[in-house]
């Protein structure tokens, strides 16, 4: 692990109405209930996004992180959706904050889900990008950018990007 983590969010008090939860059964388990607004709370999986952009050389490009967690290590370029916006344009909005850059071509490459201990889990949908305009420019959440071949790459930070470019690479043979 790169840092020590805080302790995952607990539903303690409901986010509506400020009254304290109990437990009650769900129908299949207990989970935090609030009786005023007839409410479960539950932890579901965060959604985020990743970009893998291709050059014309094959080489994929990665995000040295500038900011916790794993800052000064290696990743893909992306982050968590925002309400309202669809993975797409989740994965298109946080490739052009971190990147400068802006898709043209976009093809869903797959999605990993890896329990994570500061959000419960973190399910990840991956974006293969063949075509963009722009310079690729360190921003945002970046330190730096580079272009790895296959033989070059650094370790990623986080497991579920070591899956999906597995994934990437089973479906996208050198």
């Amino acid at each position: 692990m790169c840092y020590k983590p805080p302790k995952p969010f607990v539903w303690n008090y409901c986010g509506a109405c400020g009254k304290q939860l109990e437990e009650a059964f769900d129908g299949e388990r207990d989970m935090p209930y609030c009786s005023e607004c007839q409410r479960f709370y539950y932890r579901n999986p965060v959604p985020a996004t990743c970009c893998f952009v291709r050059h014309t050389d094959g080489a994929l490009l990665f995000a040295r992180r500038a900011v916790e967690p794993c800052r000064g290590q290696w990743g893909l370029p992306g982050g968590f959706m925002e309400l309202g916006e669809t993975s797409e344009e989740a994965a298109l909005r946080e490739l052009a904050e971190e990147t400068s850059l802006r898709a043209k071509d976009v093809q869903l490459l797959g999605i990993s889900t890896q329990q994570n201990t500061l959000q419960g889990a973190v399910m990840v949908i991956g974006y293969v990008i063949d075509e963009w305009e722009g310079s690729p420019t360190a921003a945002s959440d970046a330190l730096e950018l580079q272009f790895f071949t296959r033989d070059t790459r650094p370790p990623l930070a986080f497991a579920v990007h070591r899956d999906l470019l597995a994934l990437y690479d089973s479906q996208y043979p050198e």
